[in-house]
């Protein structure tokens, strides 16, 4: 080795260490030293792109890439960056591209798999998701995050068995993942499996005794038992014996709430609600609880105190961002419904027909969230339009036959329509797909 390329190589060894250390503009320096040593050391671009992508300069990462490239355009490392930068910058098609070149040239690291797991699942498309972390596993077995995000991903589709085998094989390999217990525990409560799951959360907390989310876990193993007061008093020894910042005395109200909504104690719930929204007004900066609004916006409907409602709806309707879009919906409902309660009936019918095409928009932008169907059409029945709301019902049901919710909107719609025979055999469909009618919040772990 020349003496250029031996400094060019050390002053890349310098600026790894600095990049390690995130001080990416100082190791652009050092990069400026090894490039005036070695014009055609691909490492040194390489390198660059990756520092200047660090620093969200993706215009002159991306040109020092493309320095690499000229000098060797079969390295699929270099492809690789090139498709995270335009994946950053929301250029999918082009990202896609990228990595599929990365791939033809032999690049085949974890990261790259699981970047097309990422970026399938946020295209819904979750079978595509699953394979691609599958690959990336398979070639980097001990990268945790991988296997929590396959494992999430499984949850979510209800892949049960699977997600238990991936979250075993994660304990296995991670055994000081809060994630792998945590998970585990979730999908055992789901299965009603509920010695495994005290099992499971046994385990964590002796492994990690101060972690006051392995607590609340346990309160909800309580819940789940039905031992209401048990789950008090232990939320309360959480609460006065364990170290607690705003995020976890929100939990813990949010967690009271909960027990309250399963002893059907309207009241209190409200109240733990209030308590949790209020947790967060308080924060520096302040934030909105959008789920804590959403849930007293319910439990106000049950109450039926709909000037609360109107509140907490127009609150949301505020507050309504594209990550978020889920707890407004409702508001554009709830609101002209509690109008209608307080006998606004004009300024109801009117807010109705808004959220009728509110609604009608974000079906055709987004066909398959199906919770805008079910508003539109509760909205058409209030709007007395049966024939609109019975053919998007049907619809509901052609998508998904099984979903007990879509066979009780239709009922109510047969019977809004006097065709009582139908109404009471799309009600039996519901109940022997355990379909079941409440006025109080669902709340999930």
């Amino acid at each position: 080795m020349d003496m250029e390329n031996t400094n060019a190589q050390e002053y890349l060894i310098q600026a790894g260490g600095l990049m390690g250390l995130q001080k990416y503009q100082e190791a652009l320096a050092i990069l400026e030293k090894a490039e005036t040593e070695d014009r055609f050391n691909m490492d040194v671009y390489l390198s660059k792109g990756i520092a200047y992508a660090n620093l969200e300069d993706f215009e002159k990462a991306r040109t020092e890439f493309e320095k690499a490239l000229k000098i060797d355009k079969k390295e699929g490392i270099v492809y690789f960056h090139l498709g995270n930068i335009e994946m950053l910058q929301g250029h999918k098609a082009k990202g896609f591209e990228y990595y599929n070149n990365a791939m033809a040239y032999g690049y085949d690291d974890a990261q790259l798999f699981f970047s097309l797991g990422l970026m399938h699942e946020e295209d819904g498309e979750d079978d595509l998701a699953l394979r691609n972390y599958t690959k990336a596993i398979l070639k980097d077995p001990r990268r945790a995050d991988i296997r929590i995000n396959k494992a999430r991903l499984l949850i979510k589709n209800n892949h049960y068995p699977e997600a238990l085998q991936t979250l075993d094989e994660l304990r296995l390999s991670n055994p000081d993942v809060f994630e792998a217990y945590h998970l585990k525990f979730f999908v055992l409560l789901e299965l009603n499996k509920l010695e495994e799951a005290e099992q499971v959360i046994r385990e964590a907390i002796s492994l990690f005794p101060q972690d006051t989310g392995f607590a609340l876990d346990k309160a909800s193993l309580l819940i789940a038992k039905q031992e209401y007061d048990k789950a008090l008093a232990y939320i309360s020894g959480i609460e006065h014996t364990m170290e607690v910042d705003p995020e976890v005395l929100h939990s813990i109200e949010m967690t009271k709430a909960r027990v309250y909504v399963s002893m059907q104690d309207v009241n209190k719930t409200i109240d733990a609600l209030e308590k949790a929204k209020g947790i967060y007004a308080s924060m520096e900066p302040a934030v909105f609880d959008d789920e804590a609004a959403y849930l007293l916006m319910n439990c106000y409907v049950s109450a039926e105190n709909y000037e609360k409602v109107i509140e907490c709806a127009q609150d949301l309707k505020k507050a309504e961002s594209e990550e978020e879009a889920y707890y407004a919906l409702a508001a554009y409902y709830y609101e002209p419904l509690a109008l209608k309660h307080l006998g606004r009936r004009e300024e109801s019918q009117k807010l109705f027909k808004e959220s009728v095409s509110h609604y009608r928009s974000l079906s055709l932008a987004d066909p398959g969230n199906i919770d805008t169907y079910t508003f539109r059409i509760m909205s058409l029945r209030e709007l007395g339009d049966y024939a609109k709301a019975l053919e998007l019902a049907d619809y509901l049901i052609m998508v998904k036959e099984d979903v007990s919710e879509f066979h009780i909107l239709r009922a109510a719609v047969l019977t809004d329509l006097g065709r009582d025979d139908e109404a009471k055999e799309e009600n039996n469909i519901a109940q022997s797909l355990g379909g079941i009618l409440t006025n109080l919040p669902d709340f999930k772990l």
